[in-house]
C-alpha cells in the first residue's frame, strides 16, 4: 500500500454544481418508465 503524502491536487469545485431539471425528476420518473416498458413488452408478447 502506498503512503498518502497529502500533496495531490484536488480539482473539486468550491461551489456546488447546479442540477438540471431532468436530474431532479429522473428518480421520480424511473418507476413510471419501468411500468411503461413492462406494459409494452407484455402487450407485444402476451397480448394484454
Amino acid at each position: 500500500m502506498t503512503k498518502n503524502l497529502g500533496n495531490a491536487v484536488r480539482n473539486a469545485r468550491k461551489e456546488p454544481a447546479r442540477r438540471s431539471v431532468f436530474s431532479q425528476l429522473a428518480p421520480a420518473l424511473f418507476p413510471l418508465v419501468v411500468v411503461a416498458l413492462g406494459y409494452l413488452v407484455g402487450w407485444q408478447f402476451f397480448g394484454f
